[in-house]
């Protein structure tokens, strides 16, 4: 199922635009993976949309491996996904000719919705967590959150790539 069929609009979101209409038209699905709610899953959704980006002809992005690690860590620690049980779906897509991915990270749900961190001035820079959602803002060109189905709850992200023929 597309991410955009109709079916699956927000019933709520949470934007956070910088250009555009945010999770916007998205043209092609790539795939879609569960994995179970735990710390090593990280890396293996890493991988698997590097790897799906790769079949599809997009040379590898950085930027992309650490959003897709920083989101699916969010959702083990902070959400029911990180409970016994508990999944993390990651699903691709590709804009035809946008050279851009929407990327969502889907957990089992939470009590509020995820934003970035502020931090004082005063607080420690060198500080080991919290940046997550702040390295979202940063390099998507939008992100939000949007409920979906049985409580769930999707980060979404629309990230530039480079042009596949660009790469050559």
């Amino acid at each position: 199922m597309s991410l955009t069929d109709p079916e699956r609009r927000e019933v709520r979101s949470v934007n956070h635009c910088k250009a555009g209409d945010g999770r916007g038209v998205i043209g092609q699905a790539l795939g879609v993976i569960d994995l179970p709610g735990v710390v090593r899953s990280v890396p293996l959704a890493r991988k698997y949309v590097a790897n799906l980006l790769a079949d599809f002809g997009y040379p590898q992005s950085d930027d992309v491996a650490l959003l897709v690690s920083e989101v699916v860590t969010n959702a083990v620690v902070h959400t029911a996904s990180g409970k016994l049980g508990g999944v993390v779906t990651v699903a691709v897509e590709v804009a035809t000719g946008q050279n851009a991915a929407l990327i969502e990270v889907i957990d089992d749900g939470s009590t509020s919705d995820p934003r970035p961190q502020v931090f004082d001035d005063d607080e420690d820079d060198l500080a080991s967590g919290g940046r997550g959602l702040w390295l979202v803002e940063t390099l998507a060109e939008s992100w939000g959150v949007r409920e979906v189905e049985r409580g769930r709850k999707a980060v979404w992200m629309r990230v530039s790539l480079r042009n596949p023929k660009e790469a050559a």
